[in-house]
């Protein structure tokens, strides 16, 4: 347990969190009431979603035996003499007690719909997909990305790796959520794009406004702004509006971004990993890229080249951008 979280609050935390699951209108309003309460009710929901996510892709490879058949009657015998509770174990862990036993046996007494309802999208490298979450709320997926959504909620999304464009329908009363590492975007808006890479966050708004929280702060976001948060290091920024979720049409836009960042775009966007010399790690670019998924690798290495002012070689891993051969050196 957390320092300075109390059992009764994490209890709570959790009572909460099954509620959501089929909240109504009211439900929510009332969870919004408790979070403004005190600001240590967010750190411990946010463990306990945290927890969730955690717990969640690992229950299909859990299995408790069974206490001993003390009555004697027989055990129910497949193929082999293995026992049927038992062949299902053959290639799954198998715990028999211990702390560790006991607290994955609660979380599952506690929500066992999490086993079901939750479950995660992905895209390779240079792959996108879109999802409709509703009508009216959808989710397009850059390359490389993984995102957990949940069956029984349209309103949560956790975006564990990767870049994602979310086109939301407000609902005052229903926030849309998603969980970014340790802190988490609240829609008050419609449209806006979030990049997840490593301990780095990156949020920018194309249309109405988000609420970034992490680290006990809120901080809001409206259309043509941004957020880049470093490893709890948080930096607001200006973004042009057609920036924001421009790579669905090929279109990269920068404005004084550094080639790492540019290089890191497009190895999501063109599914090849580009590592970029420590000589120009740092150097800003400012402009536009248009990418043509039609061309062919060499084509885009060149354009690429020339748009960025920089030499990129090809290697068995994938293209390294270097300092361009000067003419007479």
């Amino acid at each position: 347990m957390e320092s300075g979280m109390t059992d009764s609050l994490r209890l709570r935390a959790i009572e909460w969190h099954i509620r959501l699951q089929h909240g109504d209108d009211a439900t929510w309003e009332a969870f919004a009431a408790w979070l403004a309460e005190d600001s240590a009710h967010q750190h411990a929901y946010d463990e306990i979603e945290r927890t969730d996510l955690a717990i969640e892709p690992l229950l299909a490879d859990v299995a408790f035996r069974e206490a001993a058949n003390d009555a004697g009657e027989p055990e129910d015998l497949g193929e082999n003499g293995v026992a049927s509770h038992d062949r299902s174990a053959v290639r799954r862990w198998s715990i028999t007690g211990g702390a560790l036993a006991a607290g994955i046996a609660a979380a599952i007494v506690v929500a066992p719909q999490f086993q079901s309802s939750r479950y995660r999208v992905e895209t390779g490298p240079g792959e996108r997909r879109e999802f409709a979450l509703d009508a009216s709320t959808r989710i397009i997926l850059n390359g490389a990305t993984r995102m957990t959504l949940d069956h029984k909620d349209p309103r949560f999304a956790a975006l564990d790796r990767g870049e994602a464009l979310f086109r939301v329908r407000h609902d005052p009363a229903r926030p849309f959520r998603v969980q970014v590492g340790e802190a988490h975007v609240e829609d008050v808006g419609t449209v806006f794009d979030i990049i997840r890479d490593g301990r780095e966050t990156r949020v920018a708004v194309a249309e109405g406004s988000v609420r970034y929280a992490a680290g006990g702060t809120s901080t809001p976001l409206g259309a043509g702004q941004a957020i880049v948060d470093r490893g709890g290091v948080v930096q607001l920024a200006e973004v042009s509006r057609a920036a924001v979720g421009g790579w669905q049409g090929g279109r990269l836009i920068y404005s004084g971004q550094s080639l790492s960042q540019v290089a890191a775009d497009l190895s999501r966007f063109l599914g090849t990993d580009i590592v970029v010399s420590s000589l120009l790690a740092d150097r800003p670019f400012s402009g536009a890229i248009v990418l043509d998924p039609r061309a062919s690798a060499a084509d885009q290495r060149q354009r690429l080249a020339v748009a960025l002012d920089v030499a990129l070689e090809v290697g068995t891993q994938g293209w390294t951008m270097k300092p361009p051969a000067r003419a007479g050196r």
